[in-house]
């Protein structure tokens, strides 16, 4: 027994990946906002000492998760969603009742969370259960497929009207692969691909604020204002070189990029590490990505596999946007770059996402190690 549970073990190199990057990024919202932060609160560490009080609960919710086993998440799956959906309608009720135009956070004094966050990470935890407890059913349209996408539209929708196309695209591509490695049909998944693009041809034309976004990343030249922000970043990634010009000596952090510690602190990185610093993190990234995955086929269920490839690719496909938009790869979005960024809630939900992945891995260790003990012992009783 003392050999079974020497092999409760989590996945070494995903929790190395994770506390480097958590470390690198510390040290970076420190460099990336010490102007900043003199300039809004009189300390050069305000930001960071906050990053540093999150990064310490997310570490202590990751632990605590780890040792949570991962199966009791399918049974309260559809209650997270509920209360994902209740958040979600109690922010959209509350902007048309403030009038305001963007209403993204719900806040309680010094603390705040954007329930869009954790809509997130809820519908993967509840299409993981649901199509586990479907099996093949998920391969119909009406009564297999069909009420899924309708709860991933209803989400997608609410997400959109806050308004935050970048969070609600990015959910809806992370819950069109759940369905995909679920075994959901192909041809259902390419008919559904027209009406899905010319609703989001419609939404990014109707909404004002993303038809400028569009346009001012299709034709940088149209408004130079609104393309301030990425001509910056650019700046910022151009000057660091191959070595950067050093920590602490980000020249863009000095007001000329806005959002410098947030949404845009890849670039202060390349400006500081260089080329080789901005390697290090993508190789700590797909690191991340890889060993996710890895955890995905070793599960000892449909469960953990479905839900360990959605937590994956979810940080997967945040970090691909975040690099991309500050590289002008894409249209700008406002998302962060995974354990770099400063954050709150974004943050300490990226260490719980960590904790169930570790958690599937300690499962699969154990029972793989208890079926291999289990079949020596009853070799053993044969052979007497």
């Amino acid at each position: 027994m003392k050999i079974i549970r020497s092999y409760q073990a989590v996945d070494v190199w995903l929790l190395a990946a994770v506390l480097a990057l958590a470390g690198i990024g510390l040290v970076m919202v420190f460099s990336s906002s010490m102007y900043l932060a003199l300039e809004r609160a009189g300390s050069g560490a305000f930001y960071f000492k906050k990053q540093a009080i999150r990064l310490i609960i997310g570490l202590i919710m990751m632990m605590f998760l780890t040792k949570v086993n991962y199966r009791g998440y399918a049974k309260i799956a559809p209650a997270l969603l509920i209360i994902g959906f209740s958040l979600l309608i109690f922010l959209l009720f509350r902007k048309y009742l403030s009038g305001r135009y963007v209403e993204r956070w719900i806040r309680f004094g010094h603390f705040g969370f954007q329930p869009s966050e954790f809509m997130k990470i809820f519908l993967i935890l509840y299409l993981s259960a649901a199509i586990a407890g479907m099996g093949d059913k998920i391969r119909l349209f009406a009564r297999g497929l069909l009420p899924l996408l309708a709860i991933i539209g209803a989400a997608f929708a609410l997400v959109v009207l806050e308004p935050d196309f970048g969070m609600a695209g990015l959910t809806l591509v992370i819950c069109f692969y759940i369905l995909y490695i679920g075994r959901a049909r192909l041809l259902h998944m390419i008919l559904l691909t027209a009406p899905a693009i010319v609703s989001l041809v419609f939404i990014v034309n109707f909404i004002p604020y993303m038809k400028q976004r569009w346009m001012t990343f299709v034709n940088p030249d149209l408004n130079p204002e609104a393309n301030y922000q990425i001509m910056q970043s650019l700046v910022g990634i151009g000057s660091g070189g191959i070595f950067g010009v050093g920590l602490g000596n980000s020249r863009q952090k000095f007001l000329f990029l806005p959002e410098s510690h947030t949404d845009f602190v890849f670039s202060i990185l390349a400006e500081e590490m260089g080329l080789i610093g901005t390697s290090v993190i993508m190789a700590l990234l797909i690191l991340f990505v890889i060993r996710g995955m890895k955890i995905a086929r070793e599960a000892p269920d449909m469960f953990g596999f479905l839900l360990a490839s959605g937590l994956s690719m979810m940080i997967g496909f945040q970090a691909f946007i975040n690099i991309g938009v500050a590289s002008a790869l894409l249209p700008t979005t406002g998302m962060t770059l995974p354990f770099i960024s400063y954050g709150g809630s974004s943050l300490v939900l990226l260490f719980c996402a960590t904790g169930i992945l570790l958690n599937i891995s300690k499962q699969a260790n154990y029972e793989k190690r208890l079926s291999s003990e289990f079949g020596i012992r009853l070799h053993r009783r044969v052979q007497l």
